[in-house]
């Protein structure tokens, strides 16, 4: 069972790569530069030594030339292939103002319910910026649309008692076949519960597609 969901996983992960996000999105406020704090809106997880690394001129901000340099590509790389983001802003925003409309999403994951834009436009301003794109629960509802799957369920369907985690014992209630083994899998930190950000992981999302 493991090695199927990571073998489908990887999959999925090397038929998108050609169309995954592009360094320039990591520009979220459109001024022609990245800081570490842009890049971490995306990748949160990102290092220090990496950006320093990148950043050519050590001025703190990384410009396009530095953006597209292969260095970056190839760090960015890294963080992008542990995220499987499937399509970038870049590979969406068809009109390039920046953002992903209702209907250039639409294109891109035909029949997107309302419920679903909702939850990914999250600062309801009708339009989905990077930040938005790239989030957990965003990139869950995507993916599920190139898997075959459309219907996602959400953290709060799973979490009975309101905590704002869910245990092994409520996932099984939604997902009877779950292994406790899969579940240390979800469970990235150790700390026997799942947040949110481990719950739309698509490694998560992969083993509760199969259960």
């Amino acid at each position: 069972m493991q090695r199927f969901i990571l073998t489908a996983l990887a999959g999925l992960m090397t038929a998108t790569a050609a169309s995954a996000m592009e360094p320039q999105d990591l520009d979220i406020n459109g001024d022609g530069f990245a800081t570490i704090g842009e890049v971490r809106t995306i990748f949160p997880n990102f290092s220090s030594h990496d950006f320093r690394d990148v950043d050519l001129n050590k001025d703190r901000r990384l410009s396009s030339n530095e953006l597209l340099s292969s260095e970056t590509r190839a760090t960015l790389g890294r963080y992008q292939n542990r995220m499987a983001i499937v399509h970038g802003l870049s590979d969406v925003d068809t009109d390039g103002d920046r953002f992903a409309s209702r209907a250039e999403l639409n294109a891109v994951y035909e029949g997107l319910l309302d419920s679903e834009w909702r939850d990914i436009d999250t600062n309801r301003d009708n339009r989905v910026s990077a930040s938005e794109l790239y989030a957990p629960l965003a990139q869950a509802l995507v993916t599920r649309y190139e898997m075959g799957s459309r219907m996602l369920v959400t953290i709060m369907q799973v979490d009975t008692n309101d905590d704002f985690f869910v245990s092994f014992e409520e996932l099984v209630q939604t997902y009877p076949g779950l292994s406790h083994s899969e579940f240390e899998m979800v469970d990235v930190n150790g700390d026997n519960r799942i947040a949110s950000t481990e719950y739309y992981a698509p490694e998560a999302q992969a083993i509760f597609n199969v259960n």
